[in-house]
C-alpha cells in the first residue's frame, strides 16, 4: 500500500491518540480505529476505558449502553461487561462461563490525551510512548492548547508526509502563516536521536502576524526557525522558534511553539488528526489561544484540501519508486523508511 511495498494497512505496535482526555467522560462515545470499532467511558474513578465496541452476544454497538457503575450494559439483551472486559452478567441466568469475554484496548493518559495501543495487549512496550516532555507536555513553563480533531479523507502516511516537509507552507499556507521563504530554504536534516528537519528564515518581519501575536513586545527583526521531528507512527510536532536576529547581535531565543500532529488511522483511506499547541510564551493570554486555534484551523484546512485530493489519485497513479524527490524530502524519506521496517516487522511476527 502507497507509500511502502507491504500490503499490511497499519502499524499496530504503537501509541496512538484515541481521543482528547475532555472526550471520555461517563457517557459512552465510540470511535472507529483501524477500522475496529471501540467504545470508550470513564469509571466511577475517572479511568478511561476502551473496549471493542461490538456486543459479541449479537453484536450491537455498545455506544448505545447503560453504565451500571464502572460496568456497560449492552441495550439489546443486557449483557454486561466490566471495565477489565469480562462478562459479568446475563439475563435470566446465574453463571457466567468465564471465557465470556470483550476485548479492552490498554490506555494512557498523559499530556491531556489519552493514548491507545492496537496491538496484542500481551506485548504492550511504554519505550514506544513518545516523550512528550520533549516537546513541553506536562512540564511546568509550558502550556497545552488542545484543539480537537479532524477526520481527514486520506491515508496516515501522506499525512505524516505533509507535517515532515514543511517546504509546503511557503506555497499552500501563504495567507495564514505568512513565510514565503518557506519554500525557498534548504532544510538542515538530522536524524542522529530522532528524525527531524528544521528550515531557518532569517531577518523576518517582526510585524508576520505569527510573530505580533506571540511577542507582541518585540519591533526588531527575528530569525525563524521552522521545523518537525518524527516522534513515531502516531505523533509529529512541527515547530517554530523565533530568535532575536542575529545580525544585530548574538541570537537570543524568544519563544518556541509546538504544533501537535498526533495521526491515527481510522481505516487504509482515512485518518484522524489530534491538533494541539504547546507553548512557553505568553503562558495566561486567553486572545492567544483563540489566535492560535483559529490559526491552526485555517492552515489545517489548506493541509485537508490538498491531502483529500491526493488519497484518491496514489492507488491508481502514484508509484513511491518513480516519483520526483528533491532536497526538502530528505526527512519524509527517512521517516517513511522508519515506517516501512515496522511494517516489515510487524509482518514478519
Amino acid at each position: 500500500m502507497y507509500p511502502f511495498n507491504s500490503d499490511r494497512a497499519y502499524i499496530r505496535n504503537a501509541w496512538y491518540v484515541a481521543a482528547w482526555g475532555s472526550e471520555i467522560t461517563r457517557k459512552p462515545f465510540q470511535r472507529t480505529i483501524m477500522e475496529e470499532p471501540i467504545v470508550f467511558y470513564r469509571t466511577e474513578s475517572g479511568e478511561p476505558v476502551a473496549m471493542f465496541g461490538l456486543c459479541p452476544h449479537r453484536t450491537h454497538p455498545l455506544v448505545d449502553g447503560r453504565l451500571i457503575g464502572d460496568d456497560i450494559m449492552c441495550p439489546y439483551h443486557g449483557f454486561t461487561y466490566s471495565p477489565q472486559g469480562a462478562c459479568v452478567r446475563i439475563p435470566a441466568q446465574d453463571k457466567v462461563p468465564q471465557q465470556f469475554r470483550q476485548r479492552i484496548y490498554p490506555l494512557v493518559e498523559r499530556g491531556g490525551a489519552v493514548w491507545i495501543w492496537m496491538g496484542d495487549a500481551s506485548a504492550v512496550d511504554m519505550t514506544k510512548m513518545p516523550q512528550i516532555s520533549e516537546i513541553g507536555m506536562d512540564v511546568p513553563g509550558w502550556k497545552t492548547v488542545e484543539n480537537g480533531m479532524t477526520s481527514i479523507k486520506a491515508r496516515w502516511s501522506l499525512v505524516i508526509d505533509n507535517v515532515m516537509d514543511l517546504s509546503h507552507v511557503g506555497f499552500i499556507h501563504l495567507k495564514t502563516i505568512e513565510a514565503p521563504a518557506a519554500g525557498e530554504v534548504a532544510p538542515q536534516d538530522d536524524a542522529d536521536q530522532r528524525i527531524q528537519c528544521a528550515r531557518w528564515l532569517i531577518n523576518q518581519s517582526p510585524d508576520m502576524s505569527y510573530a505580533r501575536n506571540a511577542i507582541p513586545d518585540n519591533s526588531e527583526p527575528l530569525d525563524l526557525e521552522l521545523g518537525s521531528v518524527f516522534y513515531g507512527p502516531g505523533l509529529v510536532a512541527a515547530y517554530l522558534r523565533f530568535y532575536t536576529a542575529a545580525s544585530k547581535g548574538e541570537r537570543k531565543l524568544l519563544s518556541t511553539t509546538y504544533h501537535l500532529q498526533c495521526v491515527t488511522p481510522e481505516t487504509p483511506h482515512m485518518s484522524y488528526n489530534f491538533s494541539g499547541v504547546v507553548r512557553n510564551v505568553r503562558l495566561d493570554a486567553p486572545d492567544f489561544d483563540q489566535w492560535l486555534k483559529t490559526a491552526v484551523n485555517k492552515t489545517r484546512e489548506e493541509d485537508v484540501e490538498a491531502l483529500e485530493k491526493i488519497e484518491p489519485m496514489v492507488d491508481r497513479f502514484a508509484n513511491a519508486r518513480s516519483e520526483l524527490s528533491g532536497v526538502g524530502d530528505v526527512s519524509a524519506i527517512r521517516v517513511r523508511r522508519q515506517l516501512a521496517a515496522l511494517l516489515a516487522l510487524e509482518e514478519a511476527a
